[in-house]
């Protein structure tokens, strides 16, 4: 990865944060996002996208990006805020979390995709952020690590859905079941496959 829009703020001596969300497509879980600050013309060998990595490529990975980052800040917006403000909202809401958990002063901020509205820092959203910059990457693959963590935790609770392979996403085993046995506390009801099954239950 060469991080184009990381190295000229380097340049500028600016100190800022990659932030990335993960979860906006699951019918389960929350959406789950991460804000990393790297030092100066840092180099991370295997770092790019998330969802172009292996399970165990993220998992190697995350401990290095932590020992590495001057600051990470990871958080979350619940089910019941998906439902109730919408994906889009409850995206921003967790990466304005992640943010403000760094604990680190930082000018700014690029994340993946949209700029965020009402954030604590000035920010510039990167279409395909995460394959531009080595801090949003970085943050994608905190962010993704950890929701895996949570919906594995969410499998032992409703093994049914089978959760730890899936991990919420519409897979044909996780539609299949849900139209059988009906949706769980931690489905969201504004999805449309979820919202359909509640006619039935």
């Amino acid at each position: 990865m060469k991080p184009r829009p990381d190295w000229e703020l380097w340049k500028q001596n600016k100190i800022f944060c990659g932030v990335d969300e993960v979860g906006r497509g699951a019918l389960a879980g929350p959406v789950v996002a991460a804000a990393v600050i790297l030092p100066k013309f840092t180099k991370i060998p295997g770092v790019k996208d998330s969802k172009q990595l292996s399970p165990s490529a993220r998992e190697a990975l995350y401990p290095i990006i932590v020992k590495q980052a001057l600051a990470y800040g990871v958080d979350l917006a619940t089910v019941k805020e998906i439902d109730r403000l919408n994906i889009r909202n409850a995206s921003f809401l967790a990466m304005n979390r992640a943010i403000r958990a760094l604990g680190y002063k930082c000018d700014s901020a690029l994340v993946d995709g949209f700029s965020i509205p009402d954030c604590p820092l000035p920010n510039t959203g990167i279409v395909k952020g995460d394959q531009k910059s080595l801090s949003i990457a970085c943050a994608s693959i905190i962010a993704k690590v950890t929701r895996d963590h949570i919906m594995d935790k969410l499998h032992k609770q409703y093994p049914k859905y089978n959760f730890i392979k899936n991990k919420g996403y519409p897979t044909p085993f996780h539609k299949k079941t849900l139209a059988k046995i009906g949706p769980t506390k931690i489905h969201r009801r504004s999805f449309r496959p979820v919202r359909q099954t509640l006619l039935d239950f």
